[in-house]
C-alpha cells in the first residue's frame, strides 16, 4: 500500500517522545466511528463535519499528549488549524484531512509546537512503519499496538493492517482509544460502512477496562483501492472476517494493556434470548469492579459474576444457568462442589482467562473482553495530571 508516514517530537508529551503522526495516502474511501460521549473532543466534532461532507480522504494527523477536549471554540479552531497545516504541508485540500488528539482533557493545544511538529513530520515522509506509528499515538500505553494480515480472493492478495492506542478510560461507544485500519481493496463506501459497524460492535465496542467512556474515541478504516481485489456481495463476508481479525487483535491488546491489568478476561454469554440480551449481560459482568478485583486476587468467587447478571433486571431463571471458569464448572442451577484451590491456581497461572455463561433460554451469544482491576490502576489515575 502506498501509505506514507511522518512522525515528530513536538514537545507535547512530558516524556519528550514522538507525539505527532502524519499519514498520507491516495484519495481513499473510508469509514469512521466516534465516541458517543456528550463531551466530544474538538477533533471529533471537526471530523464528524468532514465525514458528513467528504466521500474520500487523503491524510490523517494525530497528536498525543493533549486531548483537545473540553476546550470550547478555541479547541475547535485549533483542530481545524491542524487540518489546514497538514493540508498545506502535503499539498492537498483541507477537507481531505481527518484530525485526532489524545491525552489530557481540558488543556488548549500548544499550537506553535503542533505546527512545527506537523511540518516536520510532513517533510520527512517514509514507508508506513506500524510500530513507529503506534508509538507516536500512544499515551499511557505500556506497549505499542499494531497488527497486519493478508487475504486471498480469486488468487489475488490483499492486505489489512492497523494500529491502535489505549490503556485506560476504556469503555464502549467507543473507548478512549484511537484505531486506524488500512486495506488496499477496492470497495464502495456503503459496503465499507456496513462492515465497519459489524466489526466495531464485536470488537472495540465490546471491550472495557474501567467503564469510563472517553471524549476522543475514534476508529477509521481506509481503503486505498490499490490492489486488484474488488469487494462485492460474493466476497464481502470473507473480507469482513479479515478486518475483524485485525480489529479484534488490536482491541484485545488494548484490554491486555489496561492500566495496571494482569489478566485479559474473555466473557462468553451463550444461549441468550437475543444478541442484545447477551451483550447486556456480558457487559454487566465486565463492568463489575467486584468481579474484576476478584480476578486480580485469583479468587473464583462466582457469586460476584451471577450478581452482575442479576443486576441487569432481565429476569434470568438461574435454575437453568451454568457457569464455567476455564474448565471448572462452578454453578449449574445451584452451587457445586469444585476444587477452589485448583480454580485459584488457574487464575494465578494464566494471563488470559475465559468465562462461559450458559443461560438456557435461547440461541444467541456475545463475547466481551475486559481485564482485572488492581492497585496499579489507582496509582496511575490518581496521579495522572500531577
Amino acid at each position: 500500500m502506498n501509505i506514507k508516514m511522518g512522525v515528530a517530537k513536538a514537545g507535547i508529551k512530558p516524556s519528550g517522545d514522538y507525539d505527532i503522526l502524519v499519514l498520507k495516502f491516495p484519495p481513499s474511501v473510508y469509514s469512521a466511528v466516534f465516541t458517543k460521549n456528550s463531551l466530544a473532543a474538538a477533533p471529533v466534532i471537526y471530523d464528524r463535519l468532514v465525514c458528513s461532507l467528504q466521500d474520500k480522504i487523503s491524510a490523517i494527523v494525530v497528536n498525543s499528549g493533549n486531548a483537545n477536549a473540553g476546550t470550547g471554540q478555541e479547541g475547535f479552531e485549533n483542530a481545524e488549524k491542524m487540518a489546514q497545516i497538514t493540508a498545506e504541508s502535503l499539498g492537498i485540500d483541507k477537507e481531505e484531512v481527518l484530525v485526532f488528539s489524545t491525552g489530557v482533557i481540558g488543556v488548549q493545544l500548544p499550537m506553535d509546537k503542533v505546527k512545527d511538529g506537523i511540518e516536520t513530520a510532513s517533510s520527512s515522509l517514509q514507508e508506513l512503519d506500524l510500530e513507529l506509528a503506534a508509538r507516536a499515538i500512544s499515551t499511557t500505553d505500556a506497549f505499542y499496538k499494531y497488527y497486519e494480515t493478508n487475504g486471498l480472493i480469486e488468487d489475488k492478495v490483499f492486505t489489512v493492517k492497523g494500529i491502535a492506542k489505549g490503556a485506560g478510560m476504556i469503555h464502549p461507544n467507543m473507548a478512549t482509544m484511537l484505531a486506524y485500519i488500512f486495506t488496499d481493496v477496492k470497495i464502495d463506501k456503503p459496503t465499507l460502512d456496513q462492515i465497519t459497524k459489524l466489526v466495531v460492535d464485536r470488537t472495540f465496542n465490546s471491550i472495557s477496562v474501567d467503564g469510563c467512556e472517553s471524549t476522543n474515541d475514534s476508529f477509521v478504516i481506509v481503503a486505498t483501492g490499490e490492489s486488484d481485489v474488488e469487494i462485492n456481495d460474493s466476497n464481502k463476508l470473507y473480507f469482513a472476517k479479515k478486518v475483524y481479525e485485525v480489529a479484534l487483535e488490536l482491541a484485545k491488546m488494548i484490554v491486555k494493556d489496561g492500566e495496571g491489568a494482569t489478566k485479559l478476561i474473555e466473557i462468553n454469554v451463550h444461549q441468550a434470548f437475543s444478541k442484545d440480551e447477551a451483550r447486556k449481560i456480558a457487559e454487566s459482568i465486565a463492568l463489575s469492579n467486584l468481579f474484576k478485583t476478584a480476578m486480580f486476587g485469583n479468587d473464583p468467587n462466582w457469586g460476584r459474576i451471577l450478581a452482575a447478571v442479576g443486576q441487569t433486571h432481565i429476569g434470568i431463571d438461574f435454575s437453568q444457568v451454568k457457569l464455567y471458569l476455564g474448565d471448572f464448572l462452578l454453578y449449574s442451577g445451584q452451587p457445586l462442589e469444585f476444587d477452589k484451590k485448583q480454580a485459584s491456581e488457574y487464575l494465578k497461572n494464566n494471563k488470559e482467562i475465559r468465562i462461559d455463561l450458559y443461560l438456557g433460554r435461547g440461541e444467541e451469544e456475545w463475547t466481551y473482553y475486559t481485564c482485572d482491576l488492581g492497585y496499579k490502576y489507582v496509582e496511575i489515575n490518581a496521579e495522572y495530571t500531577t
